[in-house]
């Protein structure tokens, strides 16, 4: 966790790149489109800029994940845990829609690793901290058991990091919250269980092989006819479609022109009343006999669903939205 690395994404530069302006120039040239939301419920958008802004320096904040900055200009930070799902990001990404184009359904390992680095983005966005303390902010009261880690867990309290009031300030959260959500990150990555795996993957795990639920993904792509009919990037880096009781509903954008919807159903909340506690029990425990299912659908220049998502981005994200085209398809 000793590095020198300073300027912290919080949404992977390759996942922005993936949304280029022009995906053909070098990294470091490379832009996006920026608008600042002015109405939710109208969608109305503004243009930042003409050019775009570039990626390099987007959707990042300085020592935001740093917990320990020593003298010699290096610091204890959590990039590198970050890292282990950025770096195969954009790999995945490309082979997942060339396998859909092909009609190659072994696509299980792409669907798991690719929803892994998204739901780790949703945890990591310092504009949902309230919202990730909610869902896994208990992982705080927790505390390593190897000594060593411990040491460096007890940093994120003690250690030399003077921007905490100038992060927390930035992203309208108490030094407490934000230490609390630093704890989580740091639990939720850093500690293996007896498995050998953290506890992201842990609950992933469980995410995709509970019996008692049904997972559905969908994968819409666009082959445009205009260059507007493009995908929006939440500064939040996803959206729900659903969230309720019975059914959670997670939509990322892959590309400038593909997005994915993972749809977990609760098997007991949804089909309990229509088909009674023994008959749901019964599929249960016919489930958990069977290898785990997801079952994916492919959806090809659907622009209803791009118009609906695209909305959706506009309503759900902080401030601010990104995209290839300098015209926003759908609103």
């Amino acid at each position: 966790m000793l590095n020198i690395t300073r300027n912290h994404h919080f949404l992977a530069q390759v996942e922005q790149r993936l949304n280029a302006i022009d995906s053909t120039i070098p990294k470091k040239k490379q832009r996006i489109h920026s608008f600042q939301i002015k109405d939710r419920e109208s969608y109305a958008l503004e243009l930042t800029s003409d050019n775009g802004v570039k990626i390099e320096n987007n959707l990042s904040f300085n020592d935001l994940f740093s917990f320990d900055i020593l003298n010699e200009g290096q610091r204890m930070n959590l990039e590198q845990a970050f890292g282990r799902y950025e770096q195969d990001v954009g790999k995945l990404t490309e082979s997942l829609l060339n396998k859909v184009k092909s009609n190659n359904t072994d696509i299980k390992k792409e669907i798991l690793e690719i929803f892994t680095l998204k739901l780790l983005n949703t945890f990591r966005n310092p504009y949902c901290i309230e919202k990730t303390l909610n869902t896994i902010g208990m992982l705080a009261d927790t505390s390593p058991e190897n000594s060593v880690l411990q040491d460096i867990y007890d940093k994120i309290d003690n250690g030399n990091q003077p921007e905490r009031e100038n992060i927390a300030s930035a992203f309208s959260v108490t030094v407490e919250q934000y230490n609390l959500w630093m704890k989580s990150l740091f639990m939720v990555l850093i500690p293996q269980t007896d498995q050998g795996i953290n506890l992201l993957e842990l609950l992933l795990k469980n995410f995709f092989e509970s019996s008692e639920s049904f997972i559905n993904v969908y994968i819409h792509s666009f082959s445009y006819d205009s260059e507007n009919q493009n995908t929006l990037l939440s500064d939040r880096g996803f959206t729900l479609l659903i969230d309720n009781e019975e059914h959670t509903a997670y939509e990322f954008n892959l590309t400038s022109s593909a997005f994915i919807s993972y749809i977990f159903t609760d098997i007991k909340k949804f089909a309990g009343d229509t088909f009674g506690s023994d008959k749901v029990q019964s599929i249960i425990t016919l489930r958990s006999k069977q290898p785990s299912e997801v079952k994916v659908h492919i959806n090809e220049n659907d622009l209803v669903a791009l118009s609906r998502y695209n909305k959706n981005v506009v309503c759900q994200s902080f401030k601010t939205v990104y995209c290839k085209s300098n015209q926003i398809y759908g609103l």
